[in-house]
């Protein structure tokens, strides 16, 4: 089921900045830990961000094209 929520330009910016930190500790967590099933765990989650910020790029036209969130 796939739901449409509206956001602003500035929501959309403020998301991704978001997502973009909480994937950055994800990708040091991974690089980080021993246990096998949690870095899989962890790096299935961090495609799913990895998505998430791809799909907001295309709606705000990309990283280096939007202003940098106060």
């Amino acid at each position: 089921m796939v739901y449409d929520v509206p956001l602003s330009m500035k929501e959309i910016e403020i998301v991704r900045f978001i997502i973009d930190r909480y994937r950055k500790a994800m990708i040091f967590e991974i690089a980080n830990t021993d246990s096998r099933e949690l870095k899989q765990h962890l790096r299935t989650r961090e495609e799913l961000l990895e998505g998430l910020v791809q799909r907001l790029d295309a709606f705000s036209g990309g990283p280096d094209e939007t202003e940098p969130v106060d």
